[in-house]
């Protein structure tokens, strides 16, 4: 696969296309759930390095129960990078946010001491929770959603009716269409959690506080309250009472900051429930 075979928005191509030109030592791709940040990453570097590449992708360490990249995985890497090179070699981490304390500060090593012919791609969905010394020695690339039209291939021999609904639930994001294509149980996933974003908005505050009861994790309680966003938009020019929308679209924003900072998940939903 090569850069010219994915689904880009024009401006992330022609951004992506100025960077093969003259790849820097660090690249740092930020964008969306489910815009592709780690094949566009891998397709990078396998343009720069052929098939001279590692990937280094968040995993478990020891007794932890959280994935993560930790200092040792930094340390490895800066191991292979020590010696002078003839040929090109490119190091992918994706999600760096997961990045544990110590790791950044390794990393930030390899940074400062560059090897010619060694490149770094990061990837990230958080870029603010990476340190403003590791964003400021990068060059960073924000991958946008492609056209909707420029999606559309990806439904070839598709029902109408899945089209529909995929089309809602990945909103312009084709490594997400692509999963929700070829994967029917997080197909049926994504559409139950739409399905108890609606209620949620459209429901009594008891109704609310069930589907709070409900959402047991971070991930599950961001997702709820992006989708509650995303029905809120989709219904605002209907909206009898626009400044009412407006602010509990503030409120919903609000509540994905919070649940983003660590904010306690359950006292974010039920203020979203019993507010909303």
């Amino acid at each position: 696969m090569t850069l010219s075979d994915l689904i880009l928005h024009p401006t992330t191509r022609r951004n992506l296309q100025n960077y093969l030109r003259q790849p820097t030592h660090a690249l740092l791709l930020t964008g969306e759930k489910g815009v592709g940040l780690g094949t566009i990453a891998k397709t990078l570097a396998r343009e720069i390095a052929g098939a001279n590449l590692v990937i280094i992708t968040p995993r478990l360490h020891d007794q932890q129960k959280t994935l993560s990249i930790n200092v040792d995985d930094i340390r490895d890497l800066r191991q292979l990078t020590r010696d002078r090179r003839s040929d090109p070699l490119c190091l992918v981490i994706d999600e760096a946010e997961s990045m544990t304390t110590s790791a950044p500060e390794a990393f930030l090593k390899a940074l400062e001491e560059p090897t010619a012919q060694v490149f770094y791609i990061l990837t990230t969905h958080a870029p603010a929770k990476l340190p403003r010394t590791i964003r400021s020695r990068a060059q960073i690339i924000e991958i946008l959603p492609p056209p909707a039209e420029a999606c559309e291939g990806l439904f070839d021999g598709f029902q109408n009716d899945k089209i529909l609904k995929i089309t809602f639930l990945a909103d312009r994001k084709p490594a997400e269409m692509m999963r929700l294509l070829t994967d029917e149980d997080h197909f049926r996933a994504a559409a139950a959690a739409v399905t108890a974003a609606k209620d949620f908005v459209q429901g009594s505050p008891a109704t609310r506080l069930e589907i709070v009861a409900g959402t047991t994790t971070r991930q599950a309680a961001i997702d709820l309250t992006e989708n509650i966003a995303k029905i809120l938009m989709m219904t605002a020019e209907r909206a009898k009472t626009p400044n009412s929308t407006a602010e509990n679209l503030h409120l919903v924003a609000a509540t994905l900051d919070n649940l983003n900072q660590n904010g306690n998940l359950r006292a974010q939903l039920t203020n979203l429930a019993l507010n909303l």
